[in-house]
């Protein structure tokens, strides 16, 4: 995420290894999920300081999304990590190879939420599309199946964002966006809370167990 703008986000995710380990170890994948795990911890605290920026300017509701989208983002770096270990990575350390930017400039939460739409859209028609097809050359079925899930996350992330920047320039104010999130401590998959089913779509945990933002 020097400042997590759009471009910087897009190089960290075609930032790949270019060279196959001898070993079995799925070294393409591995360094995949090393960048997609820097980028997704940054993208973490972009969200939390645009929920901040939306919350002063006025727009509560706004903010909710924004606090829910960062906690969406840390569920996913959580997991990737746990691959890594299973992938044999020792000794992680995020603050060594994916340390916290702290130049990022928060710009108006118009300007955040258009910035918010252009990333999750190229994450979920471009990156993770690479990056699932990249593990299933490699044998990596866990990490595969995990970026297929990212893009369908990263999809909805876009979508929320794209209604509420109509709803806000429509309306002037966000009365009318959703104000109530729920977000899958598991997966983190990402809801609007009236439309709860009984279980996560994605992996059946029990809604009872998200995490709400409202």
């Amino acid at each position: 995420m020097i400042s997590l703008s759009l471009p910087r986000r897009l190089w960290a995710f075609l930032a790949i290894p270019f060279f196959w380990s001898c070993s079995s170890r799925p070294a393409k994948t591995i360094g995949n999920l090393r960048n997609v795990a820097a980028s997704e911890r940054n993208a973490a605290v972009r969200y939390r300081s645009c929920s901040t920026r939306a919350r002063e300017e006025g727009y509560l509701n706004v903010a909710n999304l924004f606090a829910a989208l960062a906690c969406s983002e840390e569920v996913h770096v959580k997991y990737q990590i746990e691959l890594l270990e299973r992938y044999g990575e020792e000794n992680i350390s995020l603050d060594e190879w994916a340390p916290i930017d702290s130049t990022f400039a928060v710009e108006s939460t118009i300007k955040n939420l258009k910035l918010s739409l252009r990333t999750e859209t190229y994450e979920s028609l471009t990156a993770f599309p690479i990056f699932e097809k990249a593990a299933v050359a490699e044998g990596a079925h866990d990490a595969a199946r995990m970026f297929r899930d990212l893009a369908v996350v990263a999809t909805k992330h876009g979508d929320y964002c794209r209604r509420v920047l109509d709803k806000l320039g429509h309306d002037g104010s966000d009365r009318n966006v959703v104000n109530s999130w729920s977000v899958c401590p598991r997966c983190g998959a990402m809801y609007e809370t009236v439309t709860l089913q009984e279980n996560c779509e994605m992996c059946e945990m029990p809604a009872s167990t998200f995490v709400l933002f409202q």
